[in-house]
């Protein structure tokens, strides 16, 4: 049967059968979408609580988003993963409910409930329909103010959280990620793993999750967004029905940890010799969320990362390295991360970083043309239209500019923003942004590549940093666990 299938295949793309035919040229992007929203509107509460409402009434659905302004980057140096354990635990029992009854709560109402922690933010959202929504809003109330903690609880989130790790780091491209972003920002807030490290967990006591909650949940550390078959002012009702009590401490705000980066470059090699494959990564802190070069930023990455992107390009489709490249750029409080990534044969790990560092540069030493540039825009703006088509992302899109300080009314001008970059501007961003500080990582078998690594990166051969596996050490800068301590 597998010889009939190849026989049919080679048939089919032999040169003068119609499978040729499917190779013409595919047709031009289509005009970019049309988006248009009502432009929020807010008020702030006596408490503080800010609150902002988008109304879309064509489908009975309303959804809200609880935004702290904290996150990950609060996590003490020692014990990384308080934040997002904490936010874990929310809808995992309050004082008056278990983590059962929540869930059957939700359930009971048809509703969604979900909570998370990143960088600069912990976000809790309900979805429910109209009519339902009352009840689910204020449950999601219950959970942001009076979350138990319990301690059967944190015992069974911190096992799954150290199950999810092991698995991230037996994954090279996922471990490679984890390494770029401690190479990036070194001893630096967003230098810590969001998610901890199998020690740090560990040590994580249910004091330190009441401490970040006590210090961080306040109404006004906090952003309320809600979205959907809602009126403004029946919104801010709602709003001021159930967060209207939550009453603000008198002790001030913490200050944002300051961002002590080192900015000098570093290349590592985590030896993982049972590794199938190797990771490659090559990334640097770039640009905040609200720089005005922020979607310009977006639509230079776009011409990098995707199928026919440039990256995609060059690794697979013209050298046959991999199954795919790409990259990401993230905007965050402070400079965040820009990462470009694949996964090649050990062999071909050194070949395929010169090729990822030589594809950055080439979009100062070859600029995009317009012809280039306009399909990977249509990708930007069509994702961007995407993620407005439900309310949960209206919402999230909302909540996000509010979370920054940018105008809420982008969601109306993102696109023709987008639209607007030239080609001059892209290579000016990728000259200025992207071209100097790369720090580089590599995941596996080292004895396989790291000959030909040095050969090629010969200016900075000697300083190569080569860890074992079984040293790495997550939770430290150096990324090197000293002899005897817990490790990861």
């Amino acid at each position: 049967m597998k010889t009939l299938c190849w026989a049919l295949t080679a048939m089919l793309l032999a040169p003068g059968t119609a499978a040729t035919a499917q190779t013409q040229t595919p047709p031009p992007p289509g005009p970019p979408p049309s988006v248009s929203y009502p432009t929020p509107v807010e008020r702030t509460l006596a408490n503080g609580l800010r609150v902002i409402a988008v109304q879309r009434p064509n489908v009975p659905l309303v959804a809200a988003q609880l935004i702290v302004k904290s996150g990950s980057e609060t996590d003490p140096p020692a014990r990384p993963g308080i934040a997002s354990l904490a936010a874990d635990l929310l809808d995992k029992g309050t004082k008056t409910r278990s983590a059962l009854e929540i869930a059957q709560a939700i359930d009971a109402l048809g509703a969604e409930l979900e909570a998370g922690a990143g960088f600069d933010a912990t976000r809790v959202e309900v979805s429910a329909t109209t009519p339902q929504f009352g009840r689910a809003f204020a449950i999601l109330s219950e959970v942001v103010r009076t979350p138990a903690f319990a301690p059967a609880e944190i015992a069974r989130a911190k096992t799954q959280a150290i199950s999810n790790l092991q698995l991230a780091y037996s994954n090279p491209s996922a471990l490679a990620q984890l390494v770029a972003q401690r190479l990036i920002y070194g001893e630096a807030p967003y230098g810590q793993p969001a998610e901890g490290t199998p020690a740090s967990l560990g040590a994580i006591a249910r004091a330190d999750l009441e401490r970040f909650h006590r210090t961080y949940f306040r109404p006004d550390n906090a952003v309320l967004v809600l979205g959907g078959d809602i009126a403004p002012e029946a919104a801010f009702a709602e709003a001021e029905r159930v967060f209207g009590n939550w009453a603000k401490p008198a002790a001030p705000l913490p200050a944002f940890p300051a961002d002590k980066r080192d900015t000098a470059s570093r290349v590592v090699v985590i030896d993982q010799p049972e590794a199938g494959r190797t990771a490659v990564a090559v990334g640097k802190a770039v640009l905040r969320r609200a720089d005005p070069a922020y979607i310009l930023g977006v639509v230079t990455n776009a011409v990098i990362t995707g199928y026919s992107g440039r990256l995609n390009a060059e690794v697979r489709i013209k050298r046959g390295l991999s199954y795919g490249a790409g990259a990401s750029l993230v905007g965050r409080r402070e400079p965040g991360p820009f990462v470009a990534a694949t996964l090649v044969d050990h062999a071909k790990a050194a070949e395929a970083t010169q090729v990822v560092i030589d594809t950055l540069a080439s979009l100062v030493g070859q600029p995009a043309g317009a012809e280039e540039l306009k399909p990977r825009k249509a990708v930007i703006t069509g994702g961007f239209a995407r993620s407005l088509e439900t309310i949960d992302g209206l919402v999230n899109q909302v909540g996000t500019l509010a979370l920054y300080g940018l105008p809420l009314g982008q969601i109306n001008t993102f696109i023709g923003e987008a639209e607007a970059v030239t080609p001059l501007k892209v290579q000016e961003f990728a000259a200025g942004y992207l071209q100097s500080n790369q720090s580089v990582v590599l995941v596996g078998n080292a004895k396989a590549f790291l000959p030909d690594l040095r050969k090629r990166f010969a200016e900075r051969a000697s300083r190569i940093e080569v860890i074992p596996f079984q040293r790495l050490d997550l939770g430290r800068a150096s990324l090197v666990r000293p002899t005897g301590v817990a490790g990861k």
